[in-house]
């Protein structure tokens, strides 16, 4: 059987745009169920005051740029940023084929499997402005068969092609993390984890991935 070619712009322009707003009518389901001052309810208020641009960059003989736009907390395809993007994500055509594979369409699924959370990492008003804080570039790596990298940048600094901070590891920690069945910190302290680099950055970056929506 012949390998599915990789489809960024499907993915970006279209499967990206509406998992993440599956997600919000999820939230906005739970808010409905618990009502008016519940905390499903905070989440969603949090979730559709969102207004920020993300970009995507892929370097492949070129670049492809791909621009995703929250209004209110809908996220839709752009030709570029509405705004200047709060967080840019730079990767390869091999680095994003394992993306489109494991990443279940969310573009914040990798933060999520990083910060433990056993699922997609959800945008809110409060981490928007914590990953802005962070106003640096990480680069992530994961080792293996199915290996990967990307740079991320968060905050409206220029973006650095050397990062300040490297976090690797490898396939079998990266999917215990997804699922939520290691704690993050436990990873890092293990050795399992490890991060190059400027240490700060990194803690950082838990602290706006772990910090209440």
């Amino acid at each position: 059987m012949t390998a599915r070619e990789p489809d960024p712009k499907r993915f970006y322009g279209e499967r990206v745009p509406a998992q993440f707003n599956r997600t919000l009518e999820a939230q906005r389901r739970q808010s409905e169920e618990a009502g008016e001052g519940s905390d499903a309810a905070s989440v969603l208020h949090a979730m559709t005051a969102v207004n920020a641009s993300i970009l995507v960059v892929i370097r492949e003989q070129g670049e492809e740029r791909y621009a995703l736009d929250v209004e209110r907390g809908v996220m839709s395809p752009a030709a570029a940023p509405g705004r200047e993007p709060f967080m840019t994500l730079v990767h390869d055509l091999e680095s994003f084929r394992v993306l489109e594979r494991e990443s279940g369409d969310s573009i914040l699924a990798f933060l999520g499997a990083i910060a433990g959370l056993g699922d997609e990492m959800r945008l809110t008003t409060r981490r928007v402005e914590n990953l802005c804080a962070i106003a640096g570039t990480i680069r992530f790596e994961r080792s293996g068969e199915d290996a990967f990298s990307l740079l991320a940048h968060f905050g409206f600094t220029p973006l650095a092609e050397s990062p300040a901070a490297t976090i690797s590891l490898d396939a079998a920690t990266y999917g215990e993390l997804e699922r939520g069945e290691l704690e993050p910190q436990d990873a890092f302290l293990s050795g399992r984890v490890e991060v190059g680099g400027d240490l700060q950055v990194a803690i950082q970056l838990a602290l706006a991935a772990l910090a209440p929506d």
